[in-house]
């Protein structure tokens, strides 16, 4: 019996040392991973020499740990956002792949950081250990470089590696995009050293051939046209919205249908067609808002400084070979070039859109139109210098004078009634009010204002024609002189 308890306590005391140390062990390993080591970065990055580092720290985490603290150092001292930019921009240059990580064993690894964060395959991001060495190759993706589009994710320009195959670049690529159907080929472009010959070499992806410096490889496929073509419906229709359409077959009249319709307050004769991706301005305009939109540091300066001088020269290529005058280009052409370069719109009698055989109705639409359908007011505008302007209800045969009654009449500083415009509301014409019309819903009714003038305007008018007339008196004299 004594026997067997002495046995029991020996197999307790065992199991409990056995732990015990087992214990122990596991807390001195946990805490030489805690230690520091020291870890050396060389070659083309933005900082190198040594630093402080642990075991159980694995190279990206401390590349980029490194990596950010330099650039915060950096950033710290600039306000500039142009100078902001470009730093980023320098920054952002070293090399991911070929990376050397020489051991104080003799070891020496090759990594690749690119593959490692998009495939997280840990062979390519190994832990870090006392004197380790690091070092980066120089970044030259001038030179050396693949580049990779077509049928893939993300098309991209990535730095070039002995050994890479097309598996590689079309990983580095995001893969094949599955928008597209029976991709199974690429066309390899390989140019000379002098860059004046071109090689193709064609084959299938199957075969994963190597790549060399310089490749540029394009994804075969035939275009898919399955794309979310629409156009935008708003104002008075059934269902205002996008309505989808199909690429290059949908008419105006369908269009409106899938609306659901005009409603019975649309004013068709000022209806729109505006145009989206036939445009290029009309992209141009967009392209503007959005930046404008999305930036509120301002400098969406350079961008409007941009469209300002595309404007700039339209007009000097119409005024190249024009006989206008400087003044009648600014105030008659240059206003109507600016609406041809930012109002596109269609010319469109949308009342006749449901007739079969009407140009309306069998008007083509494409993606990125826009059709405005206005409600019909049943007024008439009437503004500048009345006593109440405002919108005043249109009466079928009334001439302008009893829509100038209805706002209140002429204010003290109105113009003669011979300057009174009607301005129609379709197509924005200034006609006279002696002309011989018919006022229609939607008409405007301009009153101009006679301008104050000081005294030091007449004097300097009258100083204008004294110079003339003393000028005409100074040539008669020279020319009665001369024939003397």
């Amino acid at each position: 019996m004594k026997k067997l308890f002495v046995f029991i306590m020996l197999v307790f005391f065992q199991s409990y040392f056995a732990q015990d140390l087992e214990q122990s062990s596991s807390k001195q390993s946990s805490f030489a991973l805690l230690q520091p080591i020291t870890v050396t970065i060389g070659g083309d990055f933005i900082l190198t020499g040594s630093f402080t580092s642990s075991r159980n720290q694995r190279l990206d985490h401390f590349v980029t740990s490194v990596f950010a603290k330099a650039q915060e150092n950096v950033m710290r001292g600039l306000n500039k956002p142009e100078t902001i930019k470009l730093v980023m921009k320098e920054f952002d240059r070293y090399a991911l792949r070929d990376i050397t990580m020489k051991r104080v064993n003799g070891d020496i690894l090759k990594i690749d950081l690119l593959k490692f964060r998009l495939n997280g395959d840990f062979s390519n991001n190994p832990y870090l250990m006392q004197d380790d060495v690091i070092i980066f190759p120089a970044s030259d993706y001038e030179r050396n470089f693949v580049d990779i589009s077509g049928a893939v994710n993300k098309p991209i320009k990535f730095q070039f590696v002995e050994g890479d195959k097309l598996s590689d670049a079309i990983t580095f690529a995001g893969g094949i995009n599955p928008a597209f159907e029976n991709v199974t080929e690429v066309e390899i472009s390989r140019i000379t050293e002098n860059g004046n010959n071109e090689e193709i070499v064609k084959t299938s992806i199957s075969k994963n051939p190597l790549l060399i410096r310089g490749d540029r490889v394009t994804v075969l496929y035939n275009d898919n046209f399955k794309k979310p073509y629409k156009v935008l419906v708003l104002g008075e229709v059934g269902r205002p919205g996008y309505v989808y359409i199909t690429k290059g077959s949908t008419t105006l009249r369908q269009v409106i249908i899938k609306a659901g319709g005009f409603t019975k307050q649309a004013d068709l004769k000022r209806t729109e067609l505006v145009r989206g991706t036939d445009n290029t301005q009309t992209l141009k305009l967009k392209a503007i808002r959005n930046h404008y939109e999305k930036d509120s540091t301002g400098t969406t300066l350079p961008v409007l400084q941009v469209r300002i001088e595309e404007l700039l020269t339209e007009e000097n290529r119409l005024s190249r070979t024009s006989n206008l005058t400087a003044e009648e280009f600014q105030t008659s052409l240059a206003p109507d070039l600016y609406l041809k370069m930012n109002d596109p719109k269609d010319l469109i009698d949308f009342s006749e859109i449901f007739s079969d055989s009407s140009y309306a109705g069998n008007t083509i639409v494409y993606e990125g139109d826009i059709i405005v359908v206005p409600t019909y007011m049943n007024s008439i505008y009437v503004f500048g210098q009345v006593k109440n302007p405002g919108y005043v209800k249109y009466e079928s045969g009334k001439d302008w004078k009893y829509y100038l009654e209805k706002a209140g009449g002429y204010t003290e500083r109105a113009k003669d009634e011979s300057e009174v415009r009607v301005i129609k509301g379709d197509s924005k014409t200034w006609l006279e009010v002696e002309d011989k019309y018919l006022l229609e819903s939607g008409d405007m009714i301009y009153v101009p204002k006679t301008l104050p003038r000081d005294f030091a305007y007449y004097i300097q008018q009258i100083g204008s024609i004294s110079s003339i007339v003393s000028t005409i008196v100074t040539l008669t004299f020279i020319i009665i002189q001369s024939t003397k």
